[in-house]
């Protein structure tokens, strides 16, 4: 064979590479871990695996941009070195299916999504990682079954908090609506999206982790006392007007964040009728940024006056809407500018950030 072996009808390339997009949550931030529903857009910021097949059992990784490299064997779990080390991740949790590479590879991982930025550059990662593990295994797998591996292999392999959307929109790209209850189910949306501008703060964001256990905890404190005051309480469908009728027994802050995850809740549903149209009224969508944004900033906490600069900037350079990504605390933000993509990119420069013109794309592929 010129370029590998065929493992049933799969073959095993010699050479190939594997991509992850990252992606921007549009509606529903922070509440994937809540059991809620969420809107994503995968983005043509990667991650990209370039990997080349060796003779023996060893799996050696060079990661480019940060000069790191790692070894391990193929078929043996692989001790983690530190916290979140999700390739090897990826590797046991495809080890523990019955998944085994059928040789070593020499691995180069490279990627322009910024880190700790709020737009999943370890979810896809991890994604690029399965694919890559399943790949030199000689197995295709299913969506659900990406996500599914991927995200035990970044969160329940470490004991982190998060919810599935970020692997979810790396694995299925484009414009995805998530509802993350008790059956998760996808659907995939035809809306058009243009015009979309990244602003980079540069800003460290504080502990990612801490943050989402602390909010988890809030208001899962909440949710826990609403069934203990409203018979029938369910934070999936109970109306927000009968919740406010009983809130104001609850701690403030337990108070303020379940509020704000329900207005999330329902500005979700608002925004999945909206981009159920393959042209959804561009103003209209950034109003509900901007209001997405606001839960945000005064509900949950989540930004800081230099995302505030940037996000001013922006919506004074003609953005119709503008949030915060991510877990918050720093990182980028997103900016919907149709039409004057390069006068935010701009504004955003002048305000010290680092701007990214990105657009939409399909979800995580081997790619050649």
């Amino acid at each position: 064979m010129k370029n590998g072996a065929v493992i049933g009808s799969v073959q095993l390339r010699r050479h190939f590479r594997v991509s992850a997009p990252g992606r921007v949550c549009l509606f529903g931030e922070h509440s994937d871990y809540l059991s809620l529903n969420v809107i994503t857009a995968a983005i043509d910021l990667r991650i990209n695996m370039d990997v080349h097949t060796r003779p023996d059992d060893l799996i050696r990784i060079r990661y480019l941009d940060l000069n790191e490299n790692d070894e391990f064997r193929i078929g043996m779990p692989a001790s983690y070195r530190r916290k979140r080390d999700y390739v090897r991740g990826a590797f046991n949790v495809l080890l523990s299916e019955g998944i085994v590479p059928l040789r070593g590879a020499d691995i180069e991982i490279r990627g322009n999504i910024p880190m700790n930025g709020g737009l999943a550059s370890s979810s896809a990662l991890t994604v690029a990682a399965v694919l890559t593990g399943a790949a030199l295994s000689g197995r295709t797998l299913d969506r659900k079954t990406i996500v599914k591996y991927a995200f035990r292999a970044e969160v329940l392999e470490f004991g982190e908090s998060g919810g599935s959307m970020d692997h979810t929109a790396c694995t299925y790209g484009n414009i995805v609506h998530v509802d993350c209850g008790p059956q998760p189910q996808v659907t995939e949306l035809p809306a058009g999206i243009h015009g979309l501008v990244i602003g980079d703060s540069r800003e460290k964001k504080r502990d990612t982790v801490g943050d989402l256990r602390k909010i988890r905890g809030t208001v899962e404190q909440g949710y826990t006392a609403l069934r203990n005051i409203i018979d029938g309480f369910d934070q999936r469908t109970s109306p927000l007007t009968e919740v406010m009728k009983h809130a104001s027994s609850l701690p403030a802050d337990v108070k303020r964040m379940t509020l704000t995850t329900l207005r999330n809740r329902d500005l979700t549903a608002r925004a999945f009728a909206l981009l159920r149209s393959p042209a959804p009224d561009p103003r209209t969508l950034g109003q509900m940024i901007d209001e997405h944004h606001a839960l945000m900033r005064d509900g949950l906490d989540r930004s800081t006056p230099k995302i505030e600069r940037l996000i001013d900037a922006a919506k004074e350079a003609g953005a119709l809407g503008c949030k915060i990504n991510g877990s918050g605390g720093g990182g980028t933000i997103l900016a919907y500018a149709p039409g004057r993509e390069t006068e935010v990119m701009r504004a955003i420069e002048r305000e010290g950030g680092t701007p990214y013109l990105v657009r939409v794309v399909g979800g995580a592929a081997v790619v050649r």
